[in-house]
């Protein structure tokens, strides 16, 4: 065999490995890409049906209207009510903590809630709400 003979199988074997290394890279890219699509998807909040929305801006707005004589049965029928009708639990997670921030503020019994825990509360439960396209307003708890 010729010199030149040798390079030229070198040089083929070199391309065939450099397409094997090619393909190779591009299959990682594609799994690794995936697999961050994946985690992403998987670590979105619960996405809450518009009926969940409504009714948790509904408990939302009946908060307001209460008073430290109403709170308890209030807070009673409340929890029946988004317990037998709230299918998204997160979601429902959420407005429970605000059903009993408006009663430790209406009762003075406990710790009450701060503006930041408050805001805390309306961007998870917002976070539930995005599919839906709904904006869950919470306003200040009332005195």
């Amino acid at each position: 065999m010729t010199t030149s003979g040798m390079q030229t199988g070198t040089t083929g074997s070199l391309k065939v490995k450099a397409l094997v290394l090619g393909v190779v890279a591009v299959a990682i890219l594609v799994v690794g890409a995936g697999g961050a699509y994946w985690w992403h998807q998987h670590n979105l909040p619960s996405q809450a049906s518009a009926a969940d929305c409504a009714l948790a801006q509904k408990i939302i707005d009946e908060a307001q209207k209460q008073d430290k004589s109403t709170v308890t049965k209030w807070l009673k029928d409340v929890r029946e009510l988004r317990y037998a009708e709230m299918k998204d639990g997160y979601l429902s997670g959420q407005i429970g903590r605000y059903e009993g921030a408006t009663a430790t503020h209406l009762t003075g019994e406990g710790e009450a809630s701060t503006k930041a825990e408050l805001a805390d509360m309306s961007k998870q439960a917002n976070a539930h709400c995005t599919a839906a396209k709904r904006t869950l307003v919470f306003p200040p708890i009332a005195a």
